[in-house]
């Protein structure tokens, strides 16, 4: 029996299994510029209710023991401790994710749906995280289901200067992604009051502004807004329109369970065997790959990416340093050793292009290590000695600029001798700035939870 989005299952949802990261939602923000309720929409609150009752009484037992043997095989089957600690947060996390891309999955009804997200609690609601692939915390990730033959309207409205990167991919699949067209950011129109209009159907822009063309093959589409600066930069408010009259009812709560066990089936594949076992573990021991494009995994067709994994002793620290390549943004986070962050809202456990002190020529120097050791651009693996990196570099130049493509280089040195291996200039922080650093970017991170 289908049951109410709004009625039931928001009424159903109050139980939950795992722990959130429980923040002050509201007006009272620690600071930053004035946060707009963009997420918190209706729409929001009943998939959200949607998915955690799809999760409390379904159980998917058999894929997630197929999710977890790729994943284990991908790491190398001799788990450590750490790695074991995390494993089972992990495919938590997978199986939410699932949920979630399943109960925005109906294009005759199209909704908004921010996902792969930390655990939160809003409208009542205590969220899971759907955290899974590389998940990063600059990144507002939206979907939207599209049917091929539909046509669509999404209106869009943009606070202040805007997000630092803006992309609307229309995919094939909402696992391995598979971009069928893409409208970037700077080829995006917006009005002088901030609004904006984006129209996707399967016909020619024909002097469309903002149009993207789809094909039989297009399942969603895609949206991500890049924060450079927590503490002032907003996600676009988007909503969305089909064009016409729907032709049948929306989907039952048994579809919507059948595209989970869809998802969760292709996610051992893809992020598994993939992501984990031929982007990441493959690499040698704390060394990234050379930065590479693809249109598969989950990744950006448009951006560069660096792919690899870390294992440090407590007097140990992995130095990494960055050419951007020219890149309107970039990011350097830290994962655990199934590729999900740990608690990114209040450590430091990621830094972008905006956030980050640059060196004096330009590139970005980065110190991964579990004690503190004072370097502002300190990323913290919150605990671990193990864990996974995928840097990313996104709105990349057309012409390579003469200081270089993008590129990464790694060493590990003893914490001792940290200081002899940083470039000229380097900044150092006292705990009181870092105190400082950690609270305004939870502040920031609170901003995007606002609901009033």
């Amino acid at each position: 029996m289908t049951q109410s989005f709004f009625s039931s299952d928001i009424a159903t949802a109050s139980r939950w299994r795992k722990p959130a990261i429980a923040l002050a939602l509201g007006g009272a923000l620690l600071g930053g510029a004035r946060a707009e309720p963009v997420l918190a929409t209706a729409d929001q609150q009943a998939l959200d209710a949607k998915t955690i009752s799809i999760d409390q009484r379904n159980a998917f037992l058999l894929l997630r023991g197929q999710a977890s043997l790729a994943y284990v095989t991908a790491y190398g089957l001799a788990l450590t401790p750490e790695a074991s600690s995390r494993l089972g947060n992990a495919l938590d996390e997978l199986e939410v994710s699932a949920i979630q891309k399943a109960v925005n999955n109906d294009p005759q009804y199209p909704k908004v749906y921010w996902l792969n997200a930390p655990p939160r609690e809003w409208f009542g609601l205590k969220v899971e995280g759907g955290r899974y692939s590389f998940d990063n915390p600059d990144n507002i990730y939206r979907t939207i289901p599209i049917d091929g033959g539909s046509s669509y309207v999404i209106q869009g409205r943009r606070f202040g200067t805007g997000p630092t990167d803006v992309t609307f991919s229309l995919i094939k699949n909402p696992n391995s992604q598979q971009t069928i067209a893409l409208l970037t950011g700077d080829q995006l129109v917006v009005n002088p009051d901030g609004s904006y209009t984006v129209t996707i159907d399967n016909q020619p822009a024909n002097g469309r502004v903002n149009h993207i063309q789809s094909t039989g093959e297009a399942v969603q589409l895609f949206v991500r807004n890049n924060l450079g600066d927590w503490s002032t930069e907003t996600p676009d408010a988007l909503s969305v329109t089909r064009l016409g009259t729907p032709t049948r009812g929306p989907r039952s709560d048994a579809d919507i369970v059948a595209d989970t066990r869809t998802n969760l089936s292709e996610a051992a594949l893809y992020y598994g065997v993939g992501t984990l076992g031929v982007k990441t573990y493959i690499n040698p021991l704390n060394t990234l790959a050379q930065p590479s494009s693809s249109d598969t995994l989950g990744t950006l067709v448009t951006q560069a990416s660096s792919f690899g994994h870390f294992r440090l002793a407590d007097d140990e620290a992995l130095i990494a340093t960055v050419n951007t390549g020219g890149a309107k943004y970039f990011v350097f986070p830290v994962t655990d050793p199934w590729s999900v962050t740990v608690d990114p809202i209040r450590h430091q456990s990621s830094l972008n292009n905006k956030q980050a002190v640059p060196n004096a020529d330009g590139s970005y120097t980065f110190v991964l290590s579990v004690a503190d050791p004072g370097v502002a651009n300190w990323i913290d693996p919150v605990g671990l000695h193990e864990g996974t990196i995928m840097a990313r570099w996104q709105n990349l130049p057309a012409t390579t600029p003469a200081s270089g493509g993008p590129a990464i280089a790694t060493r590990v040195v003893k914490l001792r001798d940290l200081a002899a291996y940083l470039p000229p200039g380097t900044q150092y922080v006292t705990a009181a700035q870092r105190a400082q650093q950690l609270q305004a970017r939870a502040a920031g991170y609170a901003r995007r939870l606002a609901t009033q």
